[in-house]
């Protein structure tokens, strides 16, 4: 048994040695050329065994370890006691050596499981300014953009919406807007006046009402105001001063005055995001953004099990004041929905709505992509509730945050038609421009 063992170590060391060669090689070169070896100096002092010669030396260990003591002689426990502990050496040279790789070779790659594909990769906005899309975050740039390009064509007009729409706090805005008019007033009463043309920028009411405002200081550039250093209490301060010219024409200052007051702030308007699929089995399967949600989805998912669980239990002892409480809980849970219009030829259209719009939205909605959008029609929740309340919330009627709703004609006004007309084509649903943009679910 010893030889035995002793024979595989000497095969393990001609493998170690690598290959043959010749007594007048020079060696030294090929030793000096591989550079210093990459193994710790446990893995280099012996060699490797390979897995079959580890599990043939186990089961040799292991027949060894079986016979009783009485059978064994003084020099089989040696060789047994000699075997295990070159095993252990071995084992343990090997996991060092797999170690210092794994260190060498830097990190493992990881590999996710591909994510799930989302029913709508993101929500988007857009403004009146512009056609294009923008996510929340980018929309108050976006405006902004819109605006400066838009001071070349109009500058008056522009102005007043960066100052009616970049500034948040509405009342700061209401008493800017009307220290400017008094400004504007001032000078059409008194065009003539020099003191009524300036206005000293250091002064604390100006500060505080109009240049903390955003949009200001372009807005009086734009009537006519540029900044100019005058004297002032002994020395020198800054002011916007208006030019004579300007100060006469008094029907400008008057029409820019309205259009100051008049100007509304620029509406960010949610983008339908619409997209139109083939039939699909599919069609009740939705993996949405966190944006569409107020909470995580783990939390909604909790709530609604846990709403579902008490629901029966506790319906008819909730007053409509609890009720009341429940629905507002509900609605503050969710940003978006999703919705889904299945046709009765099984196609899909989709489009993203605010959880809070009204039923008459996504009325509105299909109407607008409908090819005869004069016919009259019927939307039913999967459930087969008719959505006939069109200013209820649609999270009030539980389309939150997705649902597929059934589309169908109404079928009493089509009769008429029919009866009137002779016949009324009821399988052309959506536009055909729409209809090319069809893809799979």
């Amino acid at each position: 048994m010893k030889k035995f063992f002793e024979k595989k170590k000497l095969e393990y060391k001609f493998k170690k040695a690598g290959t043959g060669h010749s007594l007048t090689e020079d060696t030294r070169s090929a030793g000096t050329s591989a550079g210093p070896s990459q193994q710790p100096s446990g893995a280099s002092a012996r060699p490797l065994p390979n897995q079959d010669v580890q599990r043939a030396g186990e089961a040799a260990l292991a027949r060894m370890e079986s016979r009783p003591d009485s059978v064994l002689g003084t020099s089989q426990k040696s060789v047994q006691l000699q075997v295990r502990r070159e095993m252990e050496q071995e084992k343990k040279a090997a996991e060092s050596a797999t170690q210092y790789n794994r260190q060498m070779s830097g990190p493992e790659e990881v590999k996710l499981e591909s994510a799930p594909v989302l029913s709508v990769e993101r929500v988007l906005f857009t403004c009146s300014l512009s056609p294009k899309c923008v996510p929340k975050s980018e929309i108050e740039a976006h405006i902004r953009e819109c605006l400066l390009m838009k001071l070349a064509d109009d500058p008056i007009e522009a102005t007043s919406a960066m100052i009616q729409t970049l500034n948040k706090d509405k009342e700061k805005v209401k008493v800017g807007k009307e220290t400017i008019c008094k400004y504007l007033d001032n000078v059409i009463a008194n065009p003539q006046d020099e003191k009524f043309r300036k206005v000293r920028i250091q002064n604390k009411a100006f500060q505080e009402r109009v240049a903390s405002l955003e949009g200001t200081e372009e807005f009086l550039q734009s009537v006519g105001f540029i900044r100019q250093m005058l004297p002032h209490q002994e020395s020198e301060a800054e002011f916007f001063v208006l030019d004579a010219e300007f100060a006469t024409d008094t029907d400008r200052l008057n029409a820019i005055k309205e259009t100051l007051l008049s100007t509304q702030p620029i509406q960010v308007k949610l983008d339908r995001n619409v997209q139109v699929f083939k039939p699909s089995s599919n069609a009740s399967r939705f993996q949405l953004p966190n944006e569409f949600y107020n909470l995580t989805p783990d939390e909604i998912k909790r709530e609604q099990q846990a709403r579902t669980d008490t629901v029966e239990k506790f319906a008819q002892l909730r007053t409509k004041a609890m009720r009341e409480r429940e629905e507002l809980k509900e609605i503050r849970k969710y940003n978006y929905t999703l919705l889904r219009v299945r046709f009765p030829d099984g196609i899909l259209l989709q489009g993203v709505f605010r959880a809070r719009e009204k039923v008459s939205a996504l009325v509105e909605f299909v109407r607008q992509n409908l090819d005869n959008d004069w016919m009259p029609f019927v939307l039913c929740t999967s459930t087969g509730q008719k959505l006939t309340d069109e200013d209820a919330m649609l999270v009030s009627v539980q389309l939150v945050p997705a649902a597929v709703v059934n589309f169908s004609w109404d079928q009493a006004v089509i009769n008429d038609i029919a009866a009137s007309q002779g016949s009324v084509d009821q399988n052309q649903y959506l536009k055909p421009e729409l209809l090319a943009l069809i893809h799979s679910l």
